[in-house]
């Protein structure tokens, strides 16, 4: 495909992102807005590797956000980098500070931020070129895929609804409830942001402390909120703190690599996985909620992670029911049986597919499968979102 340029108040960069996605697009993309500049190598609609001249966004600094590095052992393999010119990554893996799957997931993470991060500019511009092969590089094969991206996008636009509902800006400053805190572990990502909120900092301030990317921050705020640990304060709110151009001149956020992309939550920690549940379910979004609460569930199950996977299966089917048999609702086929035939899909969803006959309605047809009820309707739903099957009220007798 040909280069394309263009500015975000005309095509947002999520509608590029599948664009180029859709196309399996190789090439360089550029975004920037006012001082802030990204650049992307993308091969074949992946990301593979991916700089940024905002210090929150560069490798090391993602690392340390995560808990997986401390300060002093970042400015150790620095020190070691200056020496060698050996890639960041290969440093930590070779000196035991990481291990090798950590930096896959930690760039993963970064790559994908880089890009969602963008996602609600208003302003600003991108530039791709396009290119026939994408250059080899050292270190690390991992890369992103730009349509999981945008699915992931979509899932934040619901979750931003839910943050802002509790934090109307980044101007704001923050009550601590100090009875809540008693399990804050010293030293923490939680800890630093409280420290911060104690200090006055709003949440812009904090951001600028720690160099975290927005919904990093956020979704962080988010889980203490739900603990009653942070509330928005009754101070007037502060100016926005000056961030500036950086001037920080050290390279490494090309270094190591790539990432392997993936549904939200995929390379998450059971409590990270956890938190994005709670919050789509607060925002309405009962799919990706249910699904991220199961998945909490089966990395680490406990007695709260059941509670919350059972409330989300019944909030979500309860949602199924109303939208799919309530009235009565009748499938059609969209597509040839012999089309179906040539589809990825699973013996369930054949199975259901199998029993449309224009004549029972969903409800009768997951009455009668070997299909619990909830997981049946969710094959129904992606049927109709896919555009395989049509529904049609049944008229009243």
């Amino acid at each position: 495909m040909r280069g394309v340029s263009g500015d975000f108040s005309t095509m947002p960069l999520k509608d590029l992102v599948v664009h180029l996605g859709n196309r399996r697009a190789t090439g360089t993309l550029n975004v920037e807005r006012g001082d802030v500049r990204k650049q992307l190598l993308l091969r074949e609609g992946h990301v593979i590797t991916a700089s940024s001249n905002q210090p929150r966004e560069y490798f090391g600094q993602f690392l340390i956000n995560m808990g997986h590095l401390t300060e002093d052992q970042l400015e150790r393999a620095f020190a070691t980098q200056a020496e060698t010119h050996i890639l960041l990554g290969k440093i930590l893996i070779m000196t035991g500070s990481v291990t090798e799957t950590t930096v896959r997931t930690t760039l993963s993470h970064k790559f994908r931020e880089m890009l969602l991060d963008a996602f609600t500019w208003e302003e600003g511009g991108f530039d791709f070129r396009a290119t026939d092969e994408a250059p080899e590089l050292e270190g690390l094969d991992v890369s992103v895929d730009l349509l999981d991206v945008h699915r992931e996008g979509e899932f934040r636009e619901t979750a931003w609804q839910a943050i802002r509902a509790v934090f109307p800006s980044g101007a704001v400053r923050l009550e601590v409830n100090e009875r809540k805190l008693t399990d804050l572990k010293a030293g923490s990502m939680d800890d630093r942001i409280v420290q911060l909120a104690r200090e006055g900092h709003s949440i812009d301030g904090i951001a600028l402390a720690l160099h975290a990317t927005d919904f990093f921050l956020y979704q962080r705020l988010y889980a203490l909120y739900r603990q009653d640990a942070v509330k928005v304060s009754d101070l007037a709110p502060l100016p926005a703190p000056e961030r500036g151009a950086p001037t920080v001149v050290v390279v490494e956020e090309d270094d190591d690599d790539d990432a392997a992309g993936g549904v939200i939550g995929s390379e998450s920690s059971s409590d990270e996985v956890l938190q994005a549940a709670q919050l789509f379910l607060d925002a309405g979004n009962l799919r990706d909620g249910e699904a991220l609460a199961r998945r909490a569930h089966e990395i680490a199950p406990t007695e709260h992670t059941q509670k919350l996977l059972r409330d989300a299966e019944a909030r979500l089917l309860a949602d199924l029911r109303k939208a799919l048999m309530e009235p009565s609702r009748v499938p059609t086929l969209l597509v040839a049986a012999p089309h179906l035939k040539t589809l990825p899909l699973s013996s369930p969803e054949r199975y259901l597919l199998s029993r449309i006959d224009g004549k029972r309605d969903v409800a009768a047809i997951v009455h009668v499968s070997p299909l619990q009820e909830l997981e049946a309707l969710k094959f129904f739903q992606g049927f109709v979102d896919t555009g395989l099957v049509k529904l049609t009220s049944r008229p009243l007798s």
